[in-house]
This record gives structure tokens, sequence and C-alpha cells, in this order.
């Protein structure tokens, strides 16, 4: 395994602890400036290349966006960030864990003149296999998304409890959170203005969701998604068929109760684990 060194992604960002702390009480946080400015143009056109090399295994969700999938196993752009002691420092340290490893990336790419239809409300939890809370996705613009291309929204404090965990993305899932939002009166943060560059993290049990883009131009964004390096594989059978395909997909060989890494997980702050 080749790991990055360039110096801007192994810099560490300064990250305060009102930030972690905001991130902990809410299960979101808006960073500025994520990926340094001399990298994106690079990296966006790395992401854009390997998106198209991907295309036979692209997803289409609701035509609300198209995704493809570890991209860093064949991009080595993609790789060095994937891989960057940077940004798996910010993930670690909102979490408060030792490190972190890789679960998959992803882009997530949304159509402009309102043909990217709006994000149904969902939790991602939904679909991860693990047996940890540690679980954080990166969510970075690649270039400048102005609110009317669709950034997502979050419902604070969300995170800490799993009952949307029975529903995938779908209008069932938009509905069931909507009334949970009004009948708990639930606080959603608004989507932002983020420029490329610009980050979300947020844990994997937390409400969001996004709008549709009505702007002239397709959302080009892009995801690592990270958990606790010390995450186990769940003793019990996963219980939704997404779980049990990611499981065989991002882990394999890995065992009932046994950690959860493998060649598809590295851990990146101290990569030798």
């Amino acid at each position: 395994m080749v790991f990055n060194t360039r110096i801007a992604l192994a810099e560490d960002y300064d990250l305060c602890q009102s930030q972690v702390d905001e991130y902990q009480n809410n299960g979101h946080i808006l960073l500025r400036n994520v990926i340094p400015k001399s990298e994106i143009a690079e990296l966006r056109t790395a992401v854009l290349r390997t998106h198209e090399a991907l295309k036979a295994e692209e997803e289409d969700f609701q035509k609300a966006f198209r995704i493809t999938q570890n991209l860093w196993e064949i991009n080595d752009t993609v790789r060095a960030h994937v891989l960057s002691k940077r940004y798996a420092g910010i993930a670690a340290k909102l979490l408060g864990c030792r490190d972190v490893r890789i679960y998959h990336d992803l882009t997530f790419f949304k159509e402009g003149l309102g043909k990217g239809k709006a994000t149904p409300w969902h939790q991602d939890g939904h679909y991860w296999p693990l047996d940890t809370e540690g679980c954080i996705t990166l969510w970075v613009p690649l270039i400048d998304c102005p609110v009317d291309m669709g950034p997502m929204s979050f419902v604070s404090g969300s995170h800490l409890n799993k009952n949307a965990e029975h529903l995938p993305i779908s209008d069932e899932s938009d509905e069931y959170i909507r009334d949970l939002v009004e009948k708990e009166n639930l606080t959603v943060a608004p989507a932002q203005h983020m420029n490329a560059g610009d980050a979300t993290f947020h844990s994997c049990w937390t409400y969001h969701a996004a709008a549709s883009n009505t702007t002239e131009r397709t959302r080009i964004a892009f995801a690592i998604a990270y958990y606790d390096a010390d995450a186990a594989v769940p003793i019990q059978p996963p219980t939704n068929e997404r779980r049990a395909a990611n499981l065989a997909r991002w882990f394999p060989g890995a065992v009932p109760g046994g950690p959860a890494a493998t060649e598809k997980n590295p851990a990146v702050l101290f990569p030798r684990d």
C-alpha cells in the first residue's frame, strides 16, 4: 500500500475544541478550506475522470444524485486524498478515537436545471454494516456550491438515536423524518453556501437531506466515509439486504465479531495497524 506523502495533504487542520464539541453535540459540522486550495483543481479532474471510468458501475438514487465508489483504488490522485492524514486527523478528532479506517469513497453528482431532484431525508446508518457508533463522512464540493445547487441540511442531535435506521433513502424515509422533526420539534440546520474545498462532516446516524439543484451546473461533490479503526464486524447477521451487500463488498473476508479491517479498509493515521 502506497500512502500519500504530499506535504499539503499531511498538514494538520487547525481544529479547535469548540468545533469538536459542536460536532459531538450536533452530529454534523461545516469546516472551511479542508482541502487545500492548491489541490482542488487536480482532485476535481481526477474525480471526474475516474467517475467516467467507473460509469458502468454508476448508481442513480431516485434521480437525486449519481454515485460511483472506491475511486481511490484506481486513481493515484484520489488515493492521495482518501489516505490523507489531514482529513483523517479531522475525522478522528471529531469522533474522539485514536485512528480511522476507510469504509469507502464515493462521488455525489447532482444534475442542474432541476434534473437533480431533492435528496430525501435519511440516515446513512441503514447501510453501514459495522458494530460502532464511530462512523463519519466527509462531504466536499469540488466546485463552489451555492444553496440552490443542493448542499446538505442536517437535523442537529439526531445522531443520538436510530429511529430511521430501518428505512433506506426513499420517499418513505423523507416523510418519516419530516414527521419526527415536526412532532419532536427538532432543530434543522439549513444548507449553507460552500466554496470548493469546504467540507461537512456528519455521523452516519445524523438525519440529512439536500434540495434539488436549480443552477445550470452539475453539483460535483466527493465523499470519504471513515470509521473508528478499532471497530468490529457485528456478531449478528446484517439486518437488511444493503448492509449484507456492503459487508461483502467493503469487508471481504471479515468474520462476525472480528475486526473490521481488510485490505480495503486501511488505517490512515497509523497505517501499519
